[in-house]
């Protein structure tokens, strides 16, 4: 009997596991952009609402854009109840897919976003970026982590990158920028991006009397 049942658990849970739906596939995970690099999913969970269980399995960083209490449940475990900071980052590789939905127990919207690292290996060497706005706070086979913080009148220029950059504002902000010898002034909300290509020269300058932040992520 013992011999029989360790399979048939295999073959359960395997089972249960591929009928989970992909996180990029859940409904309140929007697809805003996608390359060889990254998939961006836009998070938008209204109030008392509740995600489906899904299955996150790619190397992911995620950031929480909204102070929202939330609850969330792993399959099979109890759930657990948080809130979330606005601005907070992290890596997760996802080794151990991670199978699990989120709810929304505020009042107001919660907002997060998921950025898959899509790419599978990495496919250049990028040294990290050193520049007194830049803040290294995760440094990862597929991409480096950075907390960007521009006092007003503040700039960073990044260099050409073989893998390309993604810059996403945590916060409202109005900036000038310039990609090779194309400058234009922007008006950002919280999370504005830009996707800055392998091979282009970025520059950006804060239009803003008091600080703004950003993430940062150079690919690899």
């Amino acid at each position: 009997m013992q011999k029989i049942y360790f399979p048939l658990v295999a073959i359960c849970s395997f089972l249960w596991t591929n009928a989970q739906v992909a996180v990029r596939n859940e409904p309140r995970h929007h697809n805003l952009f996608e390359n060889d690099y990254i998939r961006i999913l836009d998070v938008i969970i209204a109030p008392h609402d509740t995600t489906q269980f899904h299955i996150h399995s790619t190397p992911s960083v995620f950031i929480t854009l909204s102070k929202t209490v939330t609850g969330s449940q792993l399959i099979n475990q109890q759930p657990a109840r948080g809130t979330s900071t606005p601005g907070n980052c992290w890596y997760d590789s996802l080794v151990t897919p991670r199978i699990h939905r989120v709810w929304n127990e505020d009042t107001s919207w919660f907002h997060t976003i998921d950025i898959e690292l899509i790419a599978g290996k990495p496919r250049s060497n990028q040294s990290p970026l050193q520049n007194s706005s830049l803040q290294l706070f995760f440094n990862e086979p597929l991409v480096n982590g950075y907390h960007v913080n521009l006092q007003p009148s503040g700039s960073i220029r990044l260099p050409a990158s073989t893998a390309g950059y993604l810059l996403l504002s945590t916060g409202e902000a109005t900036v000038e920028y310039k990609v090779n010898d194309h400058s234009q002034l922007r008006k950002m909300k919280t999370g504005h991006f830009f996707w800055i290509e392998a091979g282009e020269i970025f520059s950006m300058t804060s239009d803003e009397k008091a600080a703004t932040s950003f993430l940062l992520l150079q690919l690899k």
